[in-house]
This record gives structure tokens, C-alpha cells and sequence, in this order.
């Protein structure tokens, strides 16, 4: 199967830079990667997923600093006049209680509940 993956100018570049060093062709090189990152991702457990994540540095490229307290912004939002309040609550309602009968009906099949 043919697979055509778009990647930014940076991206490919780091890209080859890396497969020449590893005297590979780009495409075998992201196939070595894609290859690898589907074995890993099959063994490891959310536990060590999320260890994992945890241990990992920040990366600033990726984090945007905040420009305003959130509050203060939804506060000076203009209202949204198609928005009601009653008819959201009620909406609300309902979801909750969906899940609420999914959440039972789970227990009930899985031996937790009466």
C-alpha cells in the first residue's frame, strides 16, 4: 500500500539529514521509524505511556504563554444571544444520565453491580 505523507520543510530536511547518516533513503529511513513506533507503542502500557510523557522535557516550541486571565476573558465575551441557559441545563441533564445508565449497564456486565 502507498501512503503520500505531507511534512513541513524542517521536518523533512531533519529527515534526511538523519537518513544519510544512517546511509539510508528517506523512505526507508521513516519506514524504519513508523515500523519501530508501532512495535513500542503495541508493548507499552498506558501506565508506562503516561511515565513516559511525564518525564519528558517541555519543549518551548510547543508551549504558548498566556496573553490574558481566561476569566477575565469569558467575562468580557460578547453573550451569545442563540444561548440558553434552560434549555443547556436540560440538555446537560439528559447526557448525564446517559452515562449514568452506560456506567451501570458496564458494572452490571462486568460482574460489578446488582
Amino acid at each position: 500500500m502507498a501512503i503520500t505523507i505531507t511534512l513541513d520543510d524542517d521536518l523533512a530536511a531533519g529527515l534526511e539529514t538523519r537518513a544519510k547518516k544512517e546511509q539510508l533513503g528517506v523512505e526507508q529511513f521513516a519506514i524504519g521509524i513508523l515500523t519501530a513506533a508501532l512495535e513500542e507503542s503495541e508493548s507499552v502500557t498506558p501506565r508506562e505511556a503516561v511515565t513516559r510523557i511525564q518525564a519528558t522535557a517541555p519543549n518551548s516550541s510547543q508551549v504558548r504563554l498566556a496573553k490574558a486571565n481566561l476569566a477575565d476573558v469569558l467575562n468580557s465575551a460578547p453573550s451569545d444571544p442563540c444561548f440558553d441557559l434552560a434549555i443547556w441545563n436540560r440538555q446537560w441533564s439528559i447526557v448525564g444520565a446517559e452515562l449514568k445508565a452506560i456506567t451501570r449497564a458496564n458494572d452490571v456486565a462486568e460482574g460489578r453491580g446488582r
